[in-house]
């Protein structure tokens, strides 16, 4: 089994060597490597000196696009929509919102260039991560229980083109469609840009089987010709309530089951942020990381390493206790 942690915030190789090292010995074999619009612009050579050092290690490299846009997951931020602002996401109230439109050409040239430096790096998979589109609930800005986007002159017009009508102003099942479509289409084009530059694709979606955090049917994207694994995240701290063992079992089967179904990897990634000190968080990390991998798929990998110490905002109350029992149910 694949066995790994995400890794960032570090980017001087002596450092990062220390902690390759150190995850070489507490038995994981990969690594996702946040990949920033900060990094792309100012550590590019910095980040494909990091990714040299995680092969010469054997270890399988991911490399994410992490806050990118601010359509995918990450505590990063993003230069591209402050400098285009123009190509933001544009509520069903009017209110334009700090992210990225899927269907903006802008944005599309954009990430077509970040593929490709990504891929340069020497990553092995491309890790597309949570992507979505603008979730308001996530937000402190007071929107209206029912706004939604994106409706920006682009989608608006795709929209028209593909339904011979204007886009309604109400979220109605084909507007639920088209969200989905639009998405599909601007993963299957990435995808395809990094399967010409020699790097895998991994999906992972929200898990939440809804059009509003992604899509509602999964087999749409299992069956796109360029995936090469298909992951979810069911934090259960973050989206679920209810029994972690059934949370984090439905999903790390509905993925399973999928990937077997067309020819390629499932991966499960295990909550290692936000979580308080109450020993019994930790027996939840050992309740999620053991049903996982007895799930079946191929691939587990924890967010993120030393469970998030590093981020203040989103660390671990108890973070060594945290890393330990990942790595301890990991077989």
């Amino acid at each position: 089994m694949e066995r790994g942690t995400s890794y960032f915030g570090v980017r001087d190789r002596n450092h990062v060597e220390r902690d390759l090292d150190r995850f070489v010995d507490e038995g994981l074999n990969a690594v996702l490597h946040t990949f920033s619009e900060r990094d792309q612009r100012y550590y590019e050579g910095t980040m494909a000196d990091v990714v040299d050092a995680s092969h010469e290690r054997d270890l399988t490299v991911y490399v994410n696009p992490w806050g990118v846009g601010r359509v995918f997951g990450g505590e990063a931020l993003s230069e591209f929509i402050g400098r285009n602002p123009g190509a933001r996401q544009e509520l069903s109230t009017g209110d334009a919102v700090p992210a990225a439109c899927f269907n903006h050409p802008e944005f599309r040239a954009f990430m077509r260039e970040w593929t490709r430096d990504a891929a340069g790096l020497g990553a092995d998979v491309l890790f597309w991560d949570e992507p979505h589109w603008y979730i308001t609930g996530w937000y402190d800005e007071d929107y209206p229980d029912d706004a939604w986007g994106c409706r920006c002159e682009h989608c608006r017009e795709r929209f028209a083109d593909r339904h011979g009508e204007p886009m309604p102003e109400e979220h109605t099942e084909a507007v639920a469609a088209f969200r989905e479509e639009s998405l599909l289409d601007f993963l299957r084009e990435m995808m395809a840009v990094a399967g010409e530059e020699g790097a895998e694709n991994a999906v992972c979606l929200l898990p939440s089987e809804d059009a509003d955090h992604g899509l509602r049917d999964w087999s749409d994207l299992a069956a796109s010709d360029d995936l090469d694994v298909l992951a979810t995240d069911p934090y259960w701290g973050a989206f679920e309530e209810g029994s972690v063992e059934s949370f984090v079992g439905s999903f790390s089967e509905t993925v399973a089951d999928l990937a077997d179904d067309h020819g390629i990897r499932s991966q499960i990634w295990i909550q290692g942020f936000r979580l308080d000190g109450d020993p019994e968080r930790v027996e939840e990390v050992r309740t999620a990381t053991r049903t996982a991998c007895d799930s079946g798929v191929d691939s587990v990998f924890m967010w993120g390493y030393d469970a998030c110490r590093s981020i203040s905002s989103i660390a671990c109350e108890n973070p060594d206790a945290v890393w330990e029992a990942y790595l301890d149910e990991l077989p």
